[in-house]
């Protein structure tokens, strides 16, 4: 196949031309595509052309919670959204914590997916199985400190060292979701005595000194055992000034943030109730601030959407019982290309940030950037079109966003996965199972 006429992005500079593509890879980059032969030529139209985003963070449910999202419909949302691969988290029904649970995962993933998924455990109940999941192709093992639900005791330091040590010599990865499951309980008890709202009591147990507690926590481990921590959605200015310290001392630390925790702040979260309630919470403006500095100057290695739907009549509920998190892969892309419009986000570091860094921290191969050699998961976009975020246009089962109604800059116009057309102008043009499961080799 051979894409025409289009702009395509590079690191050292946007070429205007196209790109062949043979047997799911980019073989050449040209600026005149027209010379090279192929089965089937495609008109880009002058759209500019990148590498499809890599998602590290994405709850795609399924199994025995299909009723919020399954892996064609996260992979639906995925496409319309330019996202050619994510990396699916372990805190479904059934939990991913043995290998059995992995496989069938897998398995059922196989069926549905239109993209590229590599997954995340949590850790199993038998030490030996942390090398065979990973010789299975995990990308790492993921904590939920402040909702474990490992069968092992994992808050007792000589347990969890041992399988952060067992992490380290397989080279894996420990992600965290950073919280402080004592201090959330200590505030909770303390704050429900107080007269104070429902939203009062959840951003008063979650503060952002717990989020660093925990970050203090677990780089030690890190530093104890040699393994590589990745701390998820930084939400603080004091984490910042954490991870910066630990990183400092030698302690091997990545981390991301967010889209809602970059741009929106508890006030989206007063206004909008359940819709905007996630975990860590939405923050100040000073927080936003200092996040994007942090981006900016690389301190912060990637943008994830932790894509987390919910039911609507889940997210109905009385605000302290309803979940947290909202759908995100439709919506990753478009705010941080509007980033890229105004003038506030250089488009090569989106693409850093959506793209090269999450394939070359998380090693999900050939992919992140276009180059010979490399896979054809490629989108296409017009950077200059206008439109409104609409949640009931979403393809994720969940029809509703924080972003709802925001005026956005930038548009995907077509999804490739190997070089073949997923999405094309809203429209999904691939069958389900077209996609491909990512087993790493570590």
């Amino acid at each position: 196949m051979v894409l025409k006429n289009a702009r395509v992005f590079t690191f050292q500079g946007i070429i205007t031309g196209g790109v062949a593509v043979d047997e799911g890879k980019v073989v050449k980059l040209s600026k005149e595509p027209e010379s090279l032969r192929a089965d089937e030529v495609l008109d880009a139209k002058g759209f500019l052309l990148l590498p499809g985003l890599i998602d590290a963070h994405v709850h795609m449910r399924d199994m025995q919670l299909s009723y919020k999202e399954d892996f064609y419909t996260a992979s639906c949302a995925a496409a319309a959204g330019g996202i050619t691969t994510v990396i699916d988290m372990p805190n479904t029904i059934p939990r991913t914590c043995s290998l059995k649970a992995l496989r069938e995962k897998m398995e059922e993933a196989k069926k549905k997916t239109l993209i590229n998924i590599a997954f995340y455990a949590g850790f199993p109940s038998k030490l030996t199985e942390v090398k065979q999941m990973t010789k299975e192709g995990i990308v790492g093992f993921k904590l939920y400190p402040h909702d474990p639900f490992e069968e092992i005791d994992l808050a007792n330091e000589e347990q969890a060292q041992i399988y952060f040590k067992a992490a380290a010599e397989n080279n894996v990865p420990v992600s965290i979701h950073p919280d402080d499951l004592e201090t959330i309980k200590k505030l909770q008890s303390k704050l429900k005595l107080q007269k104070l709202s429902d939203i009062e009591i959840f951003l008063g147990s979650h503060p952002a000194e717990s989020e660093r507690k925990a970050i203090a926590k677990y780089a030690e481990l890190g530093a104890k055992t040699g393994c590589h921590i990745h701390f998820c959605h930084i939400s603080s200015m004091e984490s910042l000034a954490a991870i910066k310290k630990e990183q400092g001392r030698g302690v091997k630390i990545t981390c991301e943030s967010t889209p809602h925790h970059l741009l929106l702040t508890k006030e989206e979260l007063e206004k909008l109730n359940t819709f905007a309630k996630v975990l860590p919470p939405l923050r100040s403006k000073n927080d936003n601030i200092a996040l994007w500095a942090a981006l900016l100057d690389g301190l912060i290695n990637m943008i994830v959407s932790d894509h987390a739907p919910h039911s609507l009549q889940e997210k109905q509920k009385p605000f302290l019982e309803a979940p947290s998190g909202f759908p995100g892969l439709e919506t990753l892309f478009p705010v941080m290309l509007t980033k890229v419009a105004h003038g506030d986000l250089r488009l090569e570091k989106l693409v850093e940030m959506t793209s090269s860094s999450p394939s070359k921290i998380f090693k999900v191969g050939n992919k992140g950037m276009l180059r010979e050699g490399y896979d054809a998961d490629m989108v296409l976009v017009d950077i200059k079109e206008k439109w409104k975020i609409d949640p009931e246009k979403f393809y994720s089962k969940s029809k509703f966003s924080p972003f709802k109604d925001w005026k956005v800059v930038g548009k995907v116009r077509n999804t490739f996965i190997n070089g073949s057309c997923i999405m094309s102008d809203d429209e999904i043009t691939a069958p389900k199972g077209i996609g491909s499961i990512i087993q790493i080799r570590h």
